[in-house]
């Protein structure tokens, strides 16, 4: 076990290269993505209709009814055009009774601005129906307005658990997702000397040799466990004491999800060896597993914003799924392990089957 496991590391010292391009490409995307910018609100392009007249009062109004957009005056003409070559992923236009929103595609936050839309109409026309019924519409609109400015009672809602976090953090999801996604890469690929040993017949020999087998599988097993634990660890604590992320102080509970993760995919790993006969397959399998897992566990964009069944039931046994959740709850709401058992235990329980079944079918085939 101790030579295999030392021989591993030999070889990613002669050959550093898939590890450290994950790790560049990691920090790279989570930078360019992600970002440094203090102020994560997301800015909206707004424009009016000509039947609107107080649009400044409207922009205000939009603006202090919500936490994480901004919304900004532009004309139509040039918005619609930026809108049309991409600079722009969507705008508004503010109406007297209703809004559009333009856009090109369907981006993930398109939803969160038509609830702060429907919010503001919703109180809109609240405002509207009881100012009908006053004796001076006008003079109660103002007073509704500076009663706006100046609340006789303020309130503050904390979710529970949720400390000093406000919720949702896109530097948080980038980091993480992006982090996730590159590991699979060097844990998956860290294994592929197994299927190279497969393929000229080395690994049946080391199989059948008189060395007992779950040493011969720790051995491979628990150098890309390391490695591939390493590799997040890093990239965390980098962005947390290098750049500045706030990943929350829950540091243990990170650690635990990590190793819980890396352990489910080095099991799944050891899977697709058993089912895959040479190297090359292999080459083309893991492309498609990584970013397949990737784009349905939610580490490409958060798992609230989808809304087909079947994409949500497949998410379900996908590790990445269990990694995100527990990750975003301890580092966004700042929870405790406690509240992340159920996830750290899914991954536990992945990792095990898929490592009594990939060991099996290494087994029969040697």
């Amino acid at each position: 076990m101790k030579a295999l496991f030392l021989l591993q590391w030999q070889r990613l010292k002669r050959e550093p290269l898939l590890m450290g391009s994950m790790l560049v490409m990691t920090i790279v995307f989570v930078i360019v993505i992600g970002g440094f910018n203090g102020n994560s609100q997301i800015s909206v392009p707004t424009y009016f209709d000509h039947s609107i007249q107080n649009q400044e009062e409207v922009l205000d109004h939009l603006n202090e009814s919500t936490t994480g957009f901004e919304f900004f005056e532009t004309d139509e003409e040039s918005v619609r055009e930026k809108v049309a070559l991409g600079e722009y992923s969507y705008a508004v236009k503010m109406m007297q009774d209703d809004y559009r929103i333009l856009t090109m595609t369907e981006g993930s936050n398109i939803q969160s601005v038509d609830q702060v839309l429907r919010q503001y109409m919703t109180s809109e026309n609240l405002l509207n129906e009881a100012s009908a019924q006053a004796d001076d519409p006008e003079a109660f609109k103002e007073r509704v307005s500076e009663l706006r400015l100046t609340p006789p009672v303020s309130v503050t809602s904390i979710d529970a658990g949720s400390g000093d976090t406000t919720g949702y953090n896109q530097k948080l999801q980038t980091l993480f997702g992006m982090t996730l996604f590159f590991s699979l890469y060097t844990i998956m690929f860290s294994l592929g000397k197994i299927a190279l040993e497969k393929q000229t017949g080395t690994m049946n020999r080391i199989i059948l040799s008189p060395v007992k087998k779950w040493q011969v599988y720790l051995g491979y097993m628990g150098y890309s466990f390391l490695i591939g634990f390493s590799q997040i660890l890093f990239v965390v604590l980098l962005f947390k004491y290098g750049f500045g992320f706030e990943v929350g102080d829950q540091m243990l509970a990170i650690v635990l999800t990590i190793a819980c993760f890396v352990f489910a995919i080095v099991s799944l790993s050891m899977l697709i060896l058993g089912l895959i006969k040479s190297y090359q397959q292999l080459n083309a399998v893991i492309p498609i597993v990584t970013v397949s897992m990737a784009m349905i566990g939610g580490a490409y964009w958060p798992l609230d914003i989808v809304t087909n069944d079947i994409l949500l039931t497949i998410a379900r046994i996908d590790p990445i799924t269990y990694a995100m959740e527990a990750l975003t709850s301890v580092s966004m709401y700042d929870n405790g392990i406690s509240a992340i058992y159920d996830s750290l235990a899914i991954l536990v329980l992945i990792g095990v089957l898929c490592m009594g079944i990939g060991v099996n079918l290494m087994e029969r085939k040697a």
